[in-house]
């Protein structure tokens, strides 16, 4: 009856112990969420939608710090660096031209 008992113990941890990392790993979700086309369908729509906007957002963040700082240094007036930033931005400017045509 002791043997029984233990085997009984036994299997109900290792049962347990396999829900618990089931349900740590989320894989009833991922599971039913395979099974569910739409679903999976519309989170992905959401999840790109977020990251482009993210992204959009992200960039113009950047780019709007880069166009301040260069303002800035523009108004100081240093003349190696003001030939440089205009030097770079005619050659960006001619390639942007070399590749409209």
């Amino acid at each position: 009856m002791a043997d029984e008992d233990d085997y009984s113990k036994q299997s109900f941890e290792k049962i347990k112990q396999l829900y618990d990392e089931f349900h740590h790993a989320r894989l009833l979700e991922y599971i039913e969420l395979v099974n569910s086309p739409k679903k999976l369908f519309w989170l992905n729509f959401f999840s790109g939608l977020a990251k482009g906007l993210g992204l959009t957002i992200g960039t113009a963040i950047v780019l709007t710090l880069l166009f301040k700082a260069m303002q800035h240094l523009i108004a100081l007036n240093i003349p190696y660096l003001t030939v440089w930033i205009s030097d770079w931005i005619g050659q960006v400017s001619t390639l942007l031209k070399a590749t409209g045509k």
